[in-house]
């Protein structure tokens, strides 16, 4: 559930919900590989400002994981 929310939380381009999603998905067990996939599904969606986004994202799992 976690992949899908930080997938949608990129699509909406919610700063907020990005660091929610992302520390939650880290803490239930989520790989790198399963978040990059979900990164891969917004960026398909939604083109240019995902890219950003899962960027931002990808900073943000980092954080997470300390």
């Amino acid at each position: 559930r976690e992949l899908i929310a930080l997938a949608c939380a990129v699509t909406t381009r919610c700063d907020g919900c990005i660091a929610f999603h992302a520390d939650a998905a880290v803490k239930a067990g989520a790989t790198d590989a399963e978040i990059a996939e979900a990164l891969g599904v917004a960026i398909n969606l939604n083109a240019g400002a995902a890219v950003i986004y899962s960027a931002r994202t990808l900073e943000a799992v980092g954080q997470a994981r300390g």
